[in-house]
This record gives C-alpha cells, sequence and structure tokens, in this order.
C-alpha cells in the first residue's frame, strides 16, 4: 500500500491538520487516531478520506499518525475534554484573580498521555506567570505550559460563527493572517461600521483580504467619484458606483439617477483614454502615417520654442565655467582704455 496523506481535527473548533498516515493503518471518516501534535500525543477524528500522496508533498515535512486507540482510551479523553478542561478554566481564573494577574484564559487543553496541561492565554502586556505556573502545577498534579497568542488566534481558538453565519475562517482553513487595513472596506465601498466589518476578535474581517484585489480591478472600468458629465441635457455628477451591478449613480439638480456603466460610456466616449505608454491602434496608425511629414516639415527660427531663462542661465553658468577667465573678443589685441580730458574751468571776468 503506497503512502498516504489524512486530514485530522484534534479539537472542536480547530482547523484540520494534515499528518502521514503510514500504510499500517487503515482509517476512515470519524475513526480516533494518535498523532504527534506540538511534541505532544494527542487524539483526533479523521475528518476526511485518505488520499495518495502527492509528488510535491514527498519532501514535505509532516507529523505522522503514530496509532489507534482503544475504546478505553476514546472514552477517557471524551470525559477530560467535557469536564476537566472546562473545570481547569474556572480553577486558573480563581488563581489568575489571587495573583492580580491582567490575563484572559481562552482554553486549556489536557495531554493524558505525557500528563500535560496546556494553556492559551492573551494580554496586552508581557506578563510574569511563574507563580502561577507552580499553583497551577499543585493544583492538577501535571505539568503546566502558559501561551501567550494573540486576539485572532484566540478567536480561531475558540472557534465560533461570524456574521455571514458560517464558521470562522481562522478555526477553519486560514494558516495565517495577512495584514488587515481600512482602506480595503473603503475600496470595497462597504459601510464603515465598526459592527459591520469587525469580527469576533474586535479586529477587522479577514475576508475584506479575499475580494480586494477584484475590486481594485473592477474599479478601473468605473469612472472615478465626482466626476462631471450631462445627462438628459443637464449637468451631472458622479457620486457612486456599483460594481456588482454594474451601474453609475448620477446626481443632477438634485435629483438621483442610476444608470448601466455601458450607458455611461456611450455618454462619455472619451471619459477614459487608453493607458500612458500605450497608444490604441488608430493613434499608433495615425502616428506611423504623419511621421515622414514631420520629418520633412522645417521649423523657422521665429516658431522655434524659445529657452526659458532657468536654461539659459544654466547654460550661461556652464559656458563660463568651461571658459574660465579667458577674453571673450575674439582679437588677441588687448583693448586700449581711453582717458576723458578735463575741460579747464572758465571763470566770468
Amino acid at each position: 500500500m503506497e503512502d498516504r496523506l489524512v486530514q485530522v481535527r484534534l479539537r472542536e473548533g480547530r482547523k484540520p491538520q494534515r499528518y502521514f498516515l503510514p500504510d499500517e493503518y487503515d482509517v476512515s471518516i470519524g475513526d480516533w487516531v494518535v498523532v504527534h501534535d506540538e511534541d505532544e500525543e494527542d487524539l483526533g477524528t479523521v475528518t476526511a478520506k485518505p488520499v495518495a500522496l502527492p509528488l510535491e508533498w514527498e519532501d514535505v515535512e509532516l507529523s505522522e499518525v503514530t496509532g489507534q486507540p482503544n475504546a478505553e482510551e476514546i472514552e477517557k479523553t471524551l470525559k477530560l475534554r467535557g469536564e476537566r478542561e472546562p473545570e481547569a478554566i474556572k480553577i486558573a481564573y480563581a488563581k489568575v484573580r489571587e495573583r492580580d494577574l491582567d490575563i484572559k484564559l481562552v482554553q486549556a487543553q489536557y495531554y493524558q498521555r505525557s500528563n500535560k496541561m496546556k494553556f492559551h492565554f492573551t494580554s496586552e502586556n508581557r506578563i510574569d506567570f511563574r507563580d502561577l505556573v507552580k499553583d497551577l502545577a499543585h493544583e492538577f498534579h501535571a505539568r503546566i505550559e502558559m501561551r501567550q497568542i494573540g486576539v485572532r488566534d484566540a478567536a480561531g481558538v475558540a472557534g465560533g460563527y461570524g456574521l455571514c453565519g458560517q464558521e470562522l475562517c481562522c478555526s477553519r482553513f486560514l494558516k495565517g493572517f495577512d495584514p488587515i487595513t481600512i482602506r480595503m472596506a473603503k475600496d470595497q465601498f462597504l459601510a464603515l461600521n465598526p459592527s459591520k466589518i469587525s469580527g469576533c476578535c474586535g479586529r477587522l474581517l479577514c475576508c475584506l483580504k479575499y475580494e480586494h484585489d477584484t475590486y481594485i480591478d473592477a474599479k478601473k472600468r468605473f469612472p472615478k467619484l465626482g466626476a462631471t458629465t450631462r445627462y438628459e441635457d443637464k449637468h451631472g455628477k458622479v457620486t457612486g458606483v456599483n460594481i456588482i451591478k454594474e451601474t453609475v449613480t448620477l446626481l443632477s439638480e438634485s435629483n438621483m439617477f442610476e444608470i448601466s456603466l455601458e450607458e455611461y460610456k456611450n455618454l462619455n466616449p472619451a471619459w477614459r483614454g487608453p493607458a500612458r505608454g500605450k497608444p490604441s491602434e488608430g493613434e499608433h496608425a495615425q502616428s506611423l502615417e504623419t511621421k515622414p511629414e514631420e520629418i520633412t516639415v522645417e521649423t523657422s527660427e521665429e516658431n522655434k520654442p524659445q529657452e526659458s531663462d532657468d536654461n539659459l542661465n544654466e547654460m550661461e553658468t556652464k559656458e563660463k565655467s568651461e571658459t574660465g577667465s579667458a577674453p571673450t573678443d575674439s582679437s588677441d589685441k588687448p583693448k586700449r582704455r581711453r582717458r576723458r580730458r578735463r575741460r579747464p574751468k572758465t571763470g566770468d571776468n
């Protein structure tokens, strides 16, 4: 049997991960398997049918399925995740309040095979939780690990549903977080209402990134807001565009009109010319026809464009620097200075 890939979801609310499935195991959707999760063995369920290992995945380092648990271990795991982990959050919160720490616990995970408990938390500052770890280790009699994560990661770990009614992208399939800006919402003509463009984490929706490039490309075919035109023999101004419906909204004498993009182009055939540096075919053909005539035409001295004062001054400065102290007169003879004769003063007799 050839090597295969299998998708395993370790816990509810977490996105499935791909694991290498050795040929000695035969699993199907819904079966429990044992995998390595961050150097710890954990149990998860198979969410997709195993597939053959693609060639491009042969050099990728993946964790592998290490075994299949028995019914007793599965029952114990379900009990720990359903009872002990939620109870651990409550106990840990009590310890946090005693220590007066500014942290928010997100999730507790218990690894029964290694007797280890991991807590995920969020905080705006760096936290010294060494004393808290000692208290938790004494309470649970297990190795304790505290891991600080961001608010977006916290939403992915906790899970939930978004405004669209579907499971959160960060807990379903996202592997990383791209920077999201308010400019993306403006480019898509969305209402800048925080409750509409923010997710469960309180940050801007990750899905604003999905169609941003499409909107940027589509906006190039539409007129800019504020452009003027003539509609029904009246002066009109573009106040909005609808990329989905491909319409343009005009304001004309306190009246709003919505026309199609094609109609706007017919009203304004030259509202947008070709891209700079890329002339149209007609312009290119016209330039080829007029090129010989332009070469044969001579420009008179009177029609030549006069150089600006700055260019003249620059040329004059350059010329002086090149000539230095050389005389400007072409003759080699030095000029003679003429002495003015003083007229004698004549007095009245």
